[in-house]
């Protein structure tokens, strides 16, 4: 390992006693990929001339290409009797052909510094590039062949000297473990191991936030439950459950009153409503009490059911319904219950009930004791809500933690420098090293 003793400035003599050294070097997360590509740079100092070889080649011979284009251009055709349809074609061709080149010539640059670095980018780069280029000259180059051929080798040739080059910096970086692809993934991974600490810390922070939001979600709940607690120990709120309970007490009497007379027309259903269809007058009336003979009593103040009614009753016992025996005797039962003190005193606490009720209701909505309680509630329910966002998030950023094993992509990262560059490193998460 030769090469280990050039970087380390270290000869034979010094090497047993600086080993260990060597092997306890702490670098910090935050410097670790300048330490790498410094690391890297040292060791590509010894190849650095002959990578500047291939610079040099390469660039010469773009300069060659660039040359090469330009005669295509004034290039004339060996045969100039050709159609003018094929020399249109061969000419759109060409500018295509040289265009391309020219775009692929631009995009190779150079810096005076040459590194470790700006090389392997220059030769993963060159060769996207080609690849980009013979796509886009596939056409182009089939037409030069057939009506510049000489020009086209020429250009090819340039290519595959360029491209030489480029094979022989690989070469030279993969000889001194600088491989691209091995300098792609170590730089890969010291930028997953930087976002995911990064994602963490993120992570940490937020969960912190969250759980302070959460425990003043939680408080507020509490004081909000303390203030509704303490609003039904008020002489208000007694008002309300005693005006609360008479109301329910009312409405119960109500419905009452609205079953009996309704069970007491609809037995009458059927004979009613044969009775309608032989009536000339009055039929809106006994229609009403038919759909709803609670409604239709209160709004008859002069009770024009009665004599209705006893119409009815005279044609059931002439048989004028029609209707057989028992439902007859029924229909006159029924009809014999239906008295004026009954509608009378039916209506009367009906509407006597339903003002109840509203009294009870006016004194309720004066009573402020109801309505804060339910604005206390109302924020109770959006807190409880909010508490469950909360958790869920805090639920959720913790099984985004428990993916992350930033122990495991240390240890690979640490592995593969030591695999590529001969050392022994433990990364820091805080820098404690300049190298």
């Amino acid at each position: 390992m030769g090469w280990l003793k050039k970087v380390l400035g270290m000869g034979e003599e010094g090497e047993n006693a600086e080993s260990e050294a060597v092997s306890q070097q702490t670098i910090g997360l935050a410097k670790l990929a300048a330490w790498v590509e410094t690391r890297q740079d040292r060791e590509f100092g010894s190849i650095k001339p002959k990578i500047e070889e291939q610079f040099k080649l390469l660039l010469e011979e773009k300069h060659k290409l660039f040359t090469k284009l330009e005669e295509l251009g004034t290039a004339q055709l060996q045969n100039p009797q050709i159609p003018e349809r094929e020399k249109q074609i061969m000419e759109g061709n060409r500018n295509a052909y040289i265009s391309h080149h020219k775009q692929f010539i631009n995009m190779l640059t150079v810096s005076e510094a040459v590194t470790c670095k700006e090389t392997t980018f220059f030769c993963k780069n060159f060769e996207e590039l080609v690849v980009k280029l013979a796509q886009s000259t596939a056409k182009g180059h089939y037409v030069m062949k057939e009506f510049f051929a000489d020009h086209a080798a020429k250009i090819n040739k340039s290519i595959k000297i360029m491209g030489d080059a480029v094979t022989k910096m690989k070469e030279l970086l993969e000889d001194s473990n600088l491989s691209i692809s091995g300098t792609d993934e170590l730089t890969q991974k010291i930028t997953e191991l930087k976002n995911k600490r990064k994602l963490l810390t993120e992570s940490d922070e937020e969960l912190e936030t969250l759980k302070t939001k959460l425990a003043n979600s939680e408080q507020l709940k509490k004081k909000l439950l303390k203030s509704i607690e303490q609003l039904k120990k008020t002489d208000s709120y007694n008002e309300f459950q005693e005006a609360n309970k008479e109301r329910e007490e009312m409405w119960r009497e109500l419905k009452r009153t609205d079953e009996e007379i309704a069970t007491m027309f609809s037995q009458l259903d059927r004979p009613m409503r044969k009775f309608e269809r032989m009536l000339f007058e009055d039929v809106e009336t006994l229609k009403r009490y038919n759909e709803n003979a609670m409604k239709a009593l209160c709004d008859d103040t002069q009770l024009k059911i009665l004599p209705i009614l006893e119409k009815m009753k005279k044609a059931v016992e002439d048989e004028s319904l029609g209707l057989k025996d028992k439902e007859k005797e029924k229909a006159l039962e029924r009809m014999a219950q239906i008295t004026a003190e009954k509608l009378t005193e039916s209506r009367k606490r009906y509407l006597e009930t339903k003002h109840s009720i509203k009294t009870i209701d006016d004194k309720i909505i004066q009573n402020n004791v109801l309505q804060e309680i339910n604005d206390q509630q109302y924020k109770i329910d959006h807190t409880e809500n909010q508490i469950k966002i909360l958790n869920d998030k805090i639920d959720k950023l913790g099984k985004t933690k428990e993916k992350i094993d930033l122990e495991k992509i240390r240890g690979e990262l640490q592995q593969m420098i030591q695999d590529s560059l001969g050392l022994e490193v433990k990364i820091a998460w805080q820098d404690s090293h300049t190298a």
